[in-house]
């Protein structure tokens, strides 16, 4: 056992170790935030995502999703469902082809990464982490959404339900700021940025969802 001065210095090693551990954190944090800064792009039109909100701030702290406590868990939740915005006449289904194509559009690359997507194209490049539509290739870093409007068991008998409209709000929801049901995902925040306004995401869900899309056939 260690007694005395030597227990007391011991302590003070400790101490200074970790003030020197936190400092030196503090340093190569700022060190990376002036590179990121210096050699990300100056436009405008992605230059903003240098810059944390509330939520990612929280999401940041923590090396995994499964590492976040469940207070702030509830919290990044709670600030997130709050950005949500429903089109003026309220939660509807939208139109089926114009989903689609904004689903397959990838003009997010575009801009940030400079790839040959057409100018002024639309879209989520939701097919880089879904499979979607029987047939075509997708991504598997996200779930497969084949079938999506049949699993939540949507039907042409019960499309105008209050169940039904419960279930397309959810499912807005999600594609509007999707960190209001899974925190700190991978899931872009397409409303919550501004990439698509109410209506298109309401094309969207009508997409993934309505019976009549080919993604429920």
């Amino acid at each position: 056992m260690i007694k005395g001065k030597w227990a007391v210095a011991l302590g003070m090693v400790v101490a200074l170790f970790g003030f020197s551990q936190a400092q030196n954190k503090d340093k190569l944090d700022k060190e990376f935030e002036r590179m990121l800064k210096t050699s990300f792009t100056n436009d405008p039109t992605v230059s903003w995502k240098l810059e944390q909100d509330e939520v990612q701030k929280i999401c940041s702290r923590y090396p995994s999703q499964e590492a976040i406590p469940a207070k702030e868990v509830q919290r990044v939740m709670e600030l997130s469902k709050k950005t949500i915005k429903y089109p003026d006449w309220g939660v509807y289904l939208g139109n089926i082809e114009n989903g689609r194509k904004l689903v397959e559009g990838s003009a997010g690359r575009n801009v940030a990464y400079g790839f040959s997507d057409k100018p002024g194209a639309r879209g989520g490049n939701c097919y880089a982490c879904h499979n979607i539509e029987p047939g075509k290739v997708g991504g598997n870093l996200g779930p497969s959404l084949v079938g999506y409007g049949k699993r939540w068991g949507i039907t042409k008998e019960n499309l105008n339900s209050p169940e039904t409209v419960e279930k397309i709000k959810i499912i807005y929801s999600i594609i509007y700021n999707g960190w209001s049901m899974y925190p700190c995902s991978a899931m872009p925040r397409y409303g919550y940025h501004g990439v698509f306004g109410p209506n298109e995401i309401a094309d969207i869900v009508a997409f993934l969802v309505h019976p009549d899309s080919p993604v429920n056939k």
